[in-house]
């Protein structure tokens, strides 16, 4: 990121626009930390394997509890179609809550990070395109100046 600092800085443009530039590159970085801090913080196995084995638990009783209120049905037949919707909705909504706790591992990040990359490489190589500074620096002060 320094580096980045140091070629927006040697950019032939109007100052206001490199502060512009540099803001923007110390949010990228403060969100780079933060993201950094979410990637190294440990979720806890005990919490996952609790929550696995407590769902576990209430579905394996669960038919127990349906009984009464499908007493009306053939032989409680109905009941085994409800037990398993209610399985697959739970334990689906347990599978992503696990992949939720990491969610690097679920976001196209390598594509993210490529594009980046290509913007940060754009700008350190970006020379004024063989105009000289001072040329570059009127256009950008007429540019930014207000219409009269």
């Amino acid at each position: 990121l320094y580096d980045l600092s140091v070629a927006i800085d040697k950019l032939p443009m109007h100052f206001m626009r490199k502060n512009e530039i540099n803001k923007n590159l110390s949010i990228f970085e403060d969100t780079l930390g933060g993201s950094e801090r979410l990637l190294s913080s440990p979720v806890p196995l005990f919490y996952s394997r609790h929550t696995a084995r407590f769902l576990s638990t209430w579905m394996l009783f669960l038919p127990f509890a349906l009984y009464e209120p499908f007493a009306n049905s053939w032989n409680h037949i109905v009941m085994i179609p409800a037990t398993a919707f209610i399985a697959v909705c739970l334990f689906g909504i347990e599978e992503l809550a696990t992949q939720l706790e990491e969610p690097f591992t679920i976001l196209p990040m390598q594509g993210f990070c490529d594009k980046i990359g290509a913007n940060c490489d754009e700008i350190v190589s970006w020379r004024g395109q063989g105009l000289d500074e001072k040329s570059v620096v009127e256009e950008n002060m007429e540019a930014m100046a207000p219409s009269r």
